[in-house]
């Protein structure tokens, strides 16, 4: 699985290279309009599905929070940081699956690049981690744990030096599993867009 998705994300980082340049030579007196450390918090939609034995897939939404913290290391470029991003979705149930309630985590971790527009930003990241499922409404999973991955990018619209609105979205990926070989896969997400307020320090 992480061969798979290995490719993905050095071709988002290879594509941002031409950008990232360009934000390397920005002037000082720019720097200082945009400190090197982010913490994000905000609302998130993921985007989901879920397959049933008849081989019948429904898409559905998980809403919840999703929050980052980014930094810069001594040994990279100004315009390459390390983010690790931590987020919880919920699926809310109707009057058609009253039982099926999922909680979903993900813990992940990877390189964001980023150009500097003023006091806005626009950047890109690949994350690779893993997402774990509550059990209870999903008994016939083989494993509540999988593995998640997440390539993207969003604009942080600068209104002060410390403060910004971030807007971004994700191919946002896991592959849960059933004991049923008829049930190939539970709640697997395929997107996710965020947004909230951002401080930068």
């Amino acid at each position: 699985m992480v061969r798979k998705f290995l490719p993905l994300l050095v071709l988002t980082v290879a594509l941002a290279l031409p950008a990232s340049m360009h934000a390397q030579i920005t002037t000082t007196s720019v720097r200082e309009q945009v400190p090197p450390f982010e913490l994000y918090g905000g609302y998130s939609y993921v985007f989901s599905e879920t397959s049933n034995s008849l081989h019948q897939v429904s898409t559905n939404g998980l809403t919840g929070w999703d929050t980052s913290f980014k930094v810069p290391l001594p040994i990279l470029p100004d315009w390459l940081g390390i983010k690790g991003d931590v987020s919880g979705n919920y699926y809310k149930h109707n009057r058609f699956e009253p039982n099926f309630t999922p909680k979903a985590y993900y813990f992940m971790l990877g390189p964001q690049v980023s150009a500097h527009l003023g006091r806005s930003t626009v950047f890109l990241h690949g994350l690779v981690g893993s997402a774990h499922v509550s059990q209870n409404a999903l008994p016939n999973l083989r494993t509540a744990n999988t593995l998640a991955v997440a390539v993207g990018g969003g604009l942080d619209a600068g209104f002060s030096r410390h403060w910004a609105w971030r807007i971004t979205g994700d191919y946002y990926n896991t592959r849960y599993r059933a004991n049923d070989n008829n049930l190939d896969a539970v709640l697997n997400s395929n997107g996710r867009v965020a947004t909230g307020p951002l401080f930068r320090f």
